[in-house]
C-alpha cells in the first residue's frame, strides 16, 4: 500500500484568541483530487498554508512523510495561490523560465506556454495581462517543475467560461499523470465534476468529507418534471412530494426523496411524457449543510446570563 501524500491528525489553529481550525482530520492518497469548499472565513486558505509550511505551528500535519516545509515537500509541491504576480517590465516567458531554472527537472518554457494556452502572451509584460491571463501565468509557474502535489486556491477566478473549461481539462490530464491536487473554489459545479472527494469546511471543521455520489445519495431531494393529461393535484400526496407546480406544458414535483417519488409514479407512467429527474446540485446541498451547521453551532453555545 502506498503512503499518503498528506495526513492531518486532529489539526487545530488559532489566530490569537480567534479559533480558525479545530480537530481537522484528512488523509490524501497519491493521485487524489480533493475539492476543499466552505464559506469565506472558514479556514480554507489557513489550512492550505499550514500544510505547505507557510504558517508555523503545524502540529498533526505530515506531508511527504515529514513536517510541512521539509525539503522533499518543497521540491515536489506547486502552489497557485489567490494573489497574482504583477511584475512590471517582466515578460511572461521570462518569469516562467526564471522559476523553472530553480528546479532540475523543469519543463521547457515553450511547453508550459502551450499547456497553459499562453503562447500568444509569451512576450507580453505581466502587468499588461487580463485577470484571467494572470491566473494562467500563476498556474504555469506552479506546474513548470512538474510537481507531484499541486495546491490550487481559487484557480479560475477572472477566467471566462471557455478558459475555465480548458483549465479543468488540463487538471484531468494531470489526473492521468497521478498528480495529487487540492483545490479550493467558489465554482461548486466545477468542484463537483472534477474532485474525487469533497471536503466541506465550516465552523473550523469538516461538515462533510467524501465523494460527490455519496453526498448526493445522502441528500436525495430534487425535482421531477413531465407532461401528463392529469390534474396536478393527482400527484400532491405522493410519497416525498413537498410541492407541485404546473404550467400549461409541464408539471413539476419537488421531492425530498426523488427515488421514492419516482417509484410511486410507476402506475402513472403510461400517461407521463418528457419525463426528467433533476437531483440536488452541490451548491444546494452545500448551502443546506452550512445552514444546518450554523443551527447546531447556535444550539451548542452556552446561554448568556
Amino acid at each position: 500500500m502506498t503512503n499518503p501524500i498528506i495526513t492531518l491528525d486532529h489539526v487545530a489553529f488559532d489566530y490569537g484568541r480567534k479559533p480558525v481550525l479545530r480537530d481537522v482530520d484528512l488523509t490524501v492518497q497519491p493521485g487524489e483530487i480533493i475539492g476543499l469548499v466552505g464559506p469565506n472565513g472558514a479556514g480554507k486558505t489557513t489550512l492550505l498554508n499550514l500544510i505547505q509550511g507557510i504558517l508555523p505551528d503545524a502540529a498533526g500535519i505530515t506531508i511527504f512523510g515529514g513536517q510541512p516545509g521539509n525539503p522533499t515537500a518543497k521540491a515536489a509541491t506547486g502552489s497557485m495561490l489567490q494573489g497574482n504576480l504583477k511584475l512590471p517590465r517582466v515578460r511572461v516567458s521570462e518569469l516562467i523560465s526564471l522559476i523553472g531554472a530553480q528546479y532540475p527537472h523543469a519543463l521547457p518554457t515553450n511547453e508550459v506556454l502551450t499547456l497553459t494556452n499562453l503562447t500568444a502572451q509569451a512576450n507580453q509584460s505581466i502587468n499588461t495581462l487580463s485577470g484571467g491571463q494572470l491566473r494562467r501565468v500563476t498556474f504555469a509557474c506552479a506546474i513548470v517543475h512538474q510537481p507531484q502535489l499541486l495546491f490550487l486556491d481559487e484557480p479560475t477566478v477572472g477566467m471566462d467560461a471557455q478558459a475555465r473549461q480548458e483549465f479543468w481539462a488540463l487538471i484531468e490530464r494531470m489526473r492521468t499523470r497521478h498528480v495529487t491536487v487540492i483545490i479550493t473554489s467558489h465554482y461548486l459545479e466545477e468542484i463537483q465534476h472534477v474532485a474525487d472527494r469533497i471536503a466541506i469546511l465550516t465552523q473550523g471543521r469538516f461538515a462533510y468529507l467524501g465523494s460527490w455520489d455519496e453526498l448526493q445519495d445522502a441528500h436525495n431531494g430534487g425535482q421531477i418534471s413531465f407532461t401528463a393529461p392529469l390534474a396536478p393535484t393527482a400527484f400532491a400526496h405522493l410519497p416525498g412530494v413537498s410541492a407541485v407546480t404546473a404550467t400549461t406544458d409541464h408539471i413539476t414535483l419537488t421531492s425530498t426523496d426523488t427515488d421514492l417519488t419516482v417509484q410511486s409514479l410507476v402506475p402513472f407512467f403510461s400517461d407521463l411524457h418528457h419525463f426528467t429527474v433533476t437531483r440536488q446540485s452541490l451548491e444546494t446541498i452545500y448551502l443546506d449543510l452550512l445552514k444546518e451547521d450554523d443551527q447546531n453551532e447556535e444550539i451548542s453555545q452556552p446561554a448568556k446570563v
